[in-house]
């Protein structure tokens, strides 16, 4: 009897311990439960350095994908690298958001362009394609100060990642041509 009284309280017990993983499993799902974690290794980076694809069909998407920026800022800020320069960041516009940039859409992207200038004075550097400037009927001279126009969108793109920036992507849309149904209404008369 002895013998089967410890055979039986054993197999409560192992029972016991897989109901109980079962019932653990159900709370935290079937894969475990997340876990957060930084990159050990983040100070040997010394310097995070991004190059950011600016191509909206819609000049209003570049409001959302600043969110993106300022967690980029954000995290480098509470997780490092914490180098002298932690982070570099360059944005090329060279598609038909290009309208942001103009000094007579001021009023109709105020937030926008204001949130912008404000990267900008924490060291973003702003480049805009003279090429879409100029279907849009920009000259340098028509965009607020604190952009920068080069050559070409693509020709900032290649200088940029051959830098070692890396290419950030986040929100571009397809390639689009320069004038859309977003910005008709922002471009110079020409």
């Amino acid at each position: 009897m002895h013998k089967l009284s410890y055979r039986l309280i054993l197999a409560l017990g192992l029972m016991s311990g897989v109901v109980s993983a079962l019932a653990q499993d159900k709370t935290a799902g079937p894969y475990g439960t997340a876990h957060f974690s930084s990159y050990g290794d983040i100070e040997s980076l010394k310097t995070l350095k991004v190059v950011w694809d600016f191509n909206f069909s819609d000049p209003k998407t570049v409001g959302i994908v600043f969110n993106n920026l300022a967690a980029l800022m954000k995290a480098t800020t509470e997780f490092g690298p914490r180098d002298f320069d932690p982070l570099k960041v360059v944005i090329v516009s060279h598609g038909p958001e290009v309208v942001l940039w103009a000094k007579q859409n001021y009023a109709k992207y105020k937030d926008i362009v204001d949130r912008a200038a404000s990267f900008a004075q924490q060291g973003v550097k702003f480049e805009v394609c003279r090429n879409d400037a100029a279907a849009l009927g920009f000259k340098p001279e028509d965009l607020h100060g604190f952009v920068t126009v080069i050559p070409a969108g693509p020709y900032a793109l290649t200088y940029w990642q051959n830098k070692g920036y890396a290419l950030m992507a986040i929100g571009a849309t397809a390639p689009t041509k320069p004038i859309t149904e977003f910005n008709k209404a922002d471009i110079k008369a020409q």
